[in-house]
């Protein structure tokens, strides 16, 4: 099959990762990818995928709108795509609208975070999509704020793929030193300013303690002044984007996810797959992964002396931290197949075509 996965970037996200694992590692179908661009781009064309670069779907008037839809109604003629995949809200929109002028095509939507408002609009997008949802949470967002029914959608968990061979991180990060750290986009929803105040209670408590951050966003430059301000930069190193991101988590002792809002992330399957384990803030999508006490630790969202008491604790209890580890990595293993995941995503194509 011929398929068009449709998303807003192909830059750092857990979205945009799932996008190029499904066109990397589905080698039954042909896959072609359409976006505004972004670090994965590069990635794509070495795997010989084509790309196709579209206006930012962010930028709704009309004119660009009409631009979005010739360029993607001539690749889907040109390309012969069967199955448009979308993979945000008005790529939804666009595969309906492909859908209207081209009666052949099928429509897969993957739902990766949950969403309010916008009903009418949704409801349209989504009344010819096969539906996916990347974990409960967001299946039940998709019933109770836009009405979709409950068996048609396929709850698919989002997995990775653990590297042939992990190289050793050369980073200069301390030899003795603690290592807590955050992987993700540096932006309001990962709640990285929290990490950051909680960090330096524990500061006050532990000594030769580091605090990496690993990844970029829009909110990097106010992050680094609040590290400053805090007057704890001194034990705080910001990465920026890696690609070795598994080398680095190797390194870590645990890894803190402060989210203030998510989908399903892939995070904490990440470490999971590197035998550590992982704090996170006590929202339902993180807590569908996450079980306190068994795998990782969770703390009270937005209470930054609770996470703090929750790292001091990880920090001084190492036998809990060694058993949370061992439990973690059980759990990739039986619950995370990467193999199962693919799979799964072939047999919502197959249907989609039948």
């Amino acid at each position: 099959m011929k398929i068009l996965h449709i998303s807003r970037t192909m830059g750092q996200g857990g979205a945009e990762k799932v996008v190029f694992q499904l066109c990397k590692d589905n080698k039954r179908d042909q896959q072609f990818v359409a976006s505004c661009g972004g670090v994965y781009v590069n990635e794509l064309e070495n795997e010989g995928i084509k790309h196709f670069t579209i206006p930012d779907m962010d930028i709704k008037n009309p004119l660009m709108i009409v631009k979005t839809f010739i360029i993607l109604n001539k690749v889907i003629r040109k390309e012969r795509i069967q199955i448009l995949h979308s993979h945000h809200r008005m790529a939804a929109f666009y595969a309906r609208l492909l859908q209207i002028s081209n009666k052949s095509l099928k429509h897969v939507y993957t739902a990766h975070n949950v969403f309010y408002g916008k009903q009418a609009f949704m409801r349209f997008a989504l009344s010819k999509a096969n539906i996916v949802a990347c974990g409960k949470t967001v299946k039940k967002n998709l019933v109770d704020e836009y009405r979709q029914k409950e068996e048609q959608i396929t709850v698919i968990c989002n997995s990775v793929r653990i590297p042939e061979i992990i190289f050793d991180c050369n980073d200069n990060l301390g030899t003795n030193a603690i290592l807590i750290g955050f992987v993700g986009r540096l932006s309001e929803q990962k709640g990285v300013d929290l990490f950051l105040k909680a960090f330096k209670i524990v500061l006050q408590n532990v000594n030769d303690i580091k605090a990496v951050i690993i990844g970029d966003g829009e909110d990097r430059e106010k992050l680094e002044k609040l590290s400053n301000e805090l007057g704890i930069d001194e034990h705080v190193l910001f990465l920026g984007y890696r690609k070795d991101i598994y080398s680095l988590i190797k390194r870590m002792d645990f890894i803190v996810l402060p989210s203030r809002w998510e989908g399903f992330p892939l995070t904490p399957i990440e470490v999971f797959s590197m035998k550590k384990t992982i704090i996170v803030s006590d929202i339902p999508n993180n807590l569908e992964i996450v079980n306190p006490g068994y795998n990782g630790l969770c703390f009270e969202q937005e209470n930054i002396t609770d996470l703090a008491d929750r790292i001091i604790e990880l920090i001084t209890d190492v036998g809990k931290l060694h058993k949370l580890e061992a439990n973690a990595y059980k759990d990739y293993i039986q619950t995370y197949n990467y193999s199962k995941f693919i799979a799964d995503y072939q047999n919502v194509y197959d249907r989609a075509i039948e």
